[in-house]
């Protein structure tokens, strides 16, 4: 497989994963968000609330935060420190910036990784004792669930940054690139 396969490859797979991702974490935010409102009305205006409310907005918002934490790392704006990297730019120290890439890239792809393989024992055992939120009306493995999947595609998409990053060290482009502002180290 030469390399202009592997970049359509990987491109097409951030693509999807930014496409899927960021628009149900869009779209359950936007759901969310109106029915906190809805909430709020319900209780300052009209008296009433679901007991389980507050559950759902937590529940449904941490659900699209963890969806949207692999799109921000498709983006490479995850852990940004712009002005750190424009300092070490203006004073040339290009190979630092190309291996801090690769460093970091490597760090969240582990990172993640190894918090998706625990997580599966999490789920497992969340579905065992029929763990429930605080409100006890919402099931808390389908919320486990998402989270591993937003950590498990995070670290796929920086598998593949590790990837990109070593052969655009190898071909020497960290002296012609310019800093992005949102580059991940």
């Amino acid at each position: 497989m030469n390399w202009k396969t592997f970049y359509n490859i990987s491109d097409q797979i951030k693509y999807w994963i930014e496409k899927i991702l960021g628009t149900l974490s869009a779209l359950l935010m936007i759901g969310v968000t109106l029915f906190a409102l809805a909430e709020i009305f319900r209780r300052y205006v009209l008296g009433v609330v679901f007991e389980w409310g507050q559950d759902a907005v937590i529940y449904a918002t941490m659900c699209s935060v963890a969806f949207f934490i692999c799109v921000t790392q498709i983006n490479r704006g995850h852990l940004v420190m712009s002005a750190f990297l424009q300092l070490l730019s203006a004073y040339s120290f290009h190979r630092i910036i190309g291996l801090a890439k690769i460093f970091v890239s490597t760090v969240v792809c582990i990172f993640c990784g190894s918090l998706t393989f625990t997580s599966i024992s999490t789920i497992q055992y969340s579905i065992k004792i029929n763990e429930l939120t605080e409100s006890l009306f919402f099931l808390m493995w389908p919320f486990h669930t998402c989270l591993a999947i937003g950590l498990g595609l995070m670290s796929i998409v920086a598998f593949l940054q590790i990837i990109e990053d070593v052969h655009s060290y190898i071909k020497g482009d960290h002296f012609r690139e310019k800093i992005e502002l949102s580059t991940d180290v």
